[in-house]
């Protein structure tokens, strides 16, 4: 009862306690030292028994000590330790404060009084000792639990962090270190803080003689690298894998040891953060006005985030979905507001297709930079619903690159996708053409007379994105939750993976790269086999695989088969023409185009299709429009061009 009593004080109010009992400490140090010295009892500020000064002289010695030691004890910061948490370094603060506030005392003291020199020695004892014991008698007082309830865990490390992690732990209420893993052959059969280590060749037994269910790693902010190495020599033992907060929010009191979180699929998928270029991820927007279609679906939102943030004169936001624009409206309005920005926002529900629309907007507007990303991206979906995706992702494109080229906007930049190189699929056939509509567009810019047009068109490629919607992380997840099974279409499959963050700064980055043109190629690091994935989530959700090998296992893997159009490799070249630029993760590719009036006359051909145009067609023209387009159906008939 004591103990929660203490615990639920205030952080000022259990600083107050800690100084009133260190003030009690001083004045008990100096009472034992003269009573010792003088081998006698004596009550000190009642009457002059003091043996060597008077009660008054004795009150002012008192009086001075606390005056030079509880500053002290201030400017070292003891005060904002927290006493369940302090180590080895709260006492040597304690030691270096006790002694430098002995000196100046003794210093005054002996100036003054005539006390025998034995009793500063005494004092700077004494107040030492009642220092760190009563820290240490608060500190296993408000550590006290029942260890029984305690989970044993295993912390993967052996340095210095991880040995100030074992220490933290043993006052953590919830979890217990067994030992330490370590796969250093070197440290077989050592300690560390009072604990084993264990090496990775005895980790199994050990686990399932001490029944470890977790395992936590104890790694100062590990790369994504870091985490897939360990990851991999930890995934033959079904542990829950976790990663420590950071450790001084920890001794800071702001988290617990058992708040550490359970590895996430992207914390191993993630790459490194690269800093951008703050040149580059300003130069088309600061002091710009910047249009973002598409601006509610998972890139064009994350776009709008980013942009808001580095200081557009103005955002204009377009979304065709009501639900989507209100609610990055919001977030945008909420972010302007907690940064204290002045920018203005201009929000425009419709379709980039309709476009009397999209004209209006560019009349009344003088804008600067065009993030184009409204697109249907989903494959399947495009694949049953093709005179949509073509409406959006072709005719959409050709109306905005339109008023773009004829208002001379300073930059206009494509979100394109891998699916674009060689398609098989209807949706990367459409975002090929789109490609191919904004190369027309920059030619067309570069052969205007004495310049009059000098719109800069480019266009970006990139693979798969973390937690967008159409991404499988979270279907996977979904699939986990829900007792199983995943689906995988094909055990090989792979496919390139990075952050959406880092996704969307590298494509603000490449649009300011732009000379006009440019097919820009993100650096996607090495592909990931998809069935890898998915047995990598369901170990790091804390199940096990069911299969042959394991019957009783938790989440069965199903094969369902590639879908319509779906490759088992994506790629991100068409050619083998690809050039480095001047950001490290940023390529540029020189690939083949068509005229602006080949263009347009598949264009009318688009344009041309209803409601009742069956898919064939769409195919048909797409083969022909598109050179590399592969689609699975085998009725498509070459058009003459």
């Amino acid at each position: 009862m004591f103990r929660d009593y203490l615990l639920s004080l205030s952080r000022s109010t259990k600083r107050g306690l800690l100084l009133i009992t260190d003030a009690v400490a001083i004045i008990t140090a100096i009472w034992l030292s003269f009573a010792i010295r003088a081998d006698q009892y004596f009550m000190p500020f009642i009457s002059d028994v003091t043996p060597y000064i008077s009660s008054k002289d004795y009150l002012i010695i008192n009086a001075l000590a606390i005056v030079i030691t509880i500053p002290l004890l201030i400017y070292a910061r003891l005060y904002r330790s927290i006493i369940r948490y302090i180590s080895l370094e709260t006492y040597k603060k304690i030691t270096v404060v006790s002694f430098f506030s002995a000196v100046i005392w003794i210093t005054i003291v002996y100036s003054n009084y005539l006390i025998p020199r034995s009793i500063y020695l005494m004092y700077f004892i004494l107040s030492t000792f009642i220092f760190y014991t009563s820290r240490f008698v608060a500190r296993n007082l408000l550590s006290e639990h029942i260890t029984l309830s305690r989970d044993r865990i295993l912390i993967y490390g052996s340095d210095k962090y991880a040995s100030d992690i074992g220490s933290l732990m043993k006052n953590d209420v919830t979890l217990k270190p067994a030992g330490f893993i370590t796969n250093d052959k070197e440290l077989k059969n050592t300690s560390i803080c009072e604990l084993p280590v264990i090496h990775l060749d005895n980790l199994k037994s050990f686990i399932s003689r001490k029944n470890i269910k977790e395992i936590l790693i104890a790694s100062s902010n590990p790369s994504s690298e870091q985490l897939r190495k360990i990851t991999q020599e930890l995934n033959p033992f079904e542990v829950t894998l976790r990663i420590l907060p950071d450790l001084n929010l920890i001794t800071q009191g702001k988290l617990k040891v058992s708040d550490a979180k359970k590895i996430d699929i992207d914390d191993l998928l993630g790459r490194d953060s690269i800093e951008p270029d703050n040149y580059l991820i300003k130069l088309c927007i600061y002091d710009k006005t910047v249009m973002i279609t598409g601006c509610g679906g998972s890139i064009g939102s994350e776009l709008s985030r980013q942009i808001v943030k580095l200081k557009p004169k103005k955002i204009i936001l377009l979304e065709q979905s009501e639900y989507f624009l209100y609610e990055i409206d919001l977030e945008i309005r909420s972010i302007i507001r907690a940064n204290k920005l002045t920018v203005e926002v201009e929000t425009h529900l419709g379709s980039v297709q309709d476009k009397q629309f999209v004209k209006n907007i560019f009349d009344n507007n003088k804008i600067n930079t065009v993030y184009h990303a409204a697109a249907h991206k989903h494959v399947p979906l495009v694949e049953d619903n093709p005179l949509t995706a073509v409406q959006t992702n072709i005719l959409g494109t050709y109306v905005v690159a339109t008023e773009s080229f004829n208002t001379n906007v300073d930059n206009f930049v494509l979100v394109s996708s891998d699916k674009a190189v060689r398609p098989t699929n209807i949706m990367g056939a459409t975002k090929r053409f789109s490609e191919i509509i904004l190369q027309a567009f920059q030619d067309k810019v570069d052969e205007s007379e004495s310049k009059k047009y000098s719109t800069k068109f480019s266009m970006v490629r990139f693979g798969n994105v973390l937690d967008t919607s159409g991404s499988v992380v979270p279907l996977f997840r979904k699939q986990i939750a829900s007792g199983g099974p995943v689906t995988v279409t094909d055990p090989n499959v792979m496919r390139y993976f990075m952050t959406i963050k880092e996704a969307t700064e590298l494509v603000i980055q490449a649009g300011s790269l732009s000379k006009g043109g440019d097919v820009f190629l993100l650096e996607m690091g090495s592909p990931i086999n998809i069935l890898d994935l998915a047995k990598q989530m369901i170990k790091l959700s804390g199940k096990q695989i069911k299969d042959t090998f394991n019957p009783n296992g938790d989440i069965e893997i199903e094969f369902t088969g590639l879908r319509p159009g779906e490759k088992l490799y994506e790629e991100l070249l068409i050619g083998d023409d690809v050039q480095k630029t001047s950001h490290q993760h940023i390529m540029t590719a020189n690939e083949e185009k068509l005229s602006f009036s080949t263009v347009e006359s598949f264009i009318e051909k688009f344009q041309d299709l209803d409601a009742f145009c069956t898919k064939n067609s769409i195919q048909q023209i797409l083969f022909n429009a598109v050179s590399g387009y592969n689609p699975d159906s085998k009725k498509v008939i070459k058009l003459k061009k």
